[in-house]
């Protein structure tokens, strides 16, 4: 068919309206100055709160010992915050004891960004920190997204197959 100067891949004739409603044109994606995925596009569509009997499966080993049950759902819920979060953004969390004492706070920060682990999960390393009075007690952790079992996605810390 040279005589007729088309060469398959070369052209494509643009799509009509049955084109458009069968295959729609995706939504552009913004790039963040880090350039990396945050976000909807990472968190899924239905992030839901850490369930209470989830919570050490978040938090990293050397803070869970240093940390009370609701201090630790506080680093569990910034901790997703973080796993969805631009790289190097940092997610405070605070809590206060209920007796009036002092509190203790922290941080939690994506330093990777999403890739997808050997066993198939969506990952991302996060650093997870600890302030108490003048010291400040970090550890790096994966923490992989999971699907829930009404649909939602949590990220708990990556546990091999």
């Amino acid at each position: 068919m040279a005589a007729c100067g088309w060469t398959p891949g070369e052209w494509t004739p643009s799509a009509g309206f049955l084109g458009r409603q069968v295959n729609p044109r995706p939504e552009p994606v913004t790039l963040t100055g880090s350039g990396g995925l945050h976000g909807e596009l990472i968190a899924g569509s239905d992030q839901s709160p850490v369930p209470v009997e989830l919570v050490d499966a978040v938090v990293g080993t050397e803070l869970r010992r240093w940390l009370s049950p609701p201090e630790r759902a506080a680093l569990a819920d910034a901790s997703q915050h973080a796993a969805v979060a631009e790289r190097n953004a940092k997610v405070a969390w605070a809590a206060q004891p209920p007796d009036g004492a002092a509190g203790v706070a922290g941080w939690a920060s994506p330093i990777s960004d999403p890739y997808r682990a050997g066993h198939g999960a969506i990952c991302r390393d996060v650093r997870q920190a600890l302030t108490r009075a003048d010291e400040v007690i970090v550890q790096s952790l994966s923490l992989c997204r999971e699907e829930t079992g009404l649909g939602g996605t949590i990220w708990v810390a990556a546990h091999w197959p």
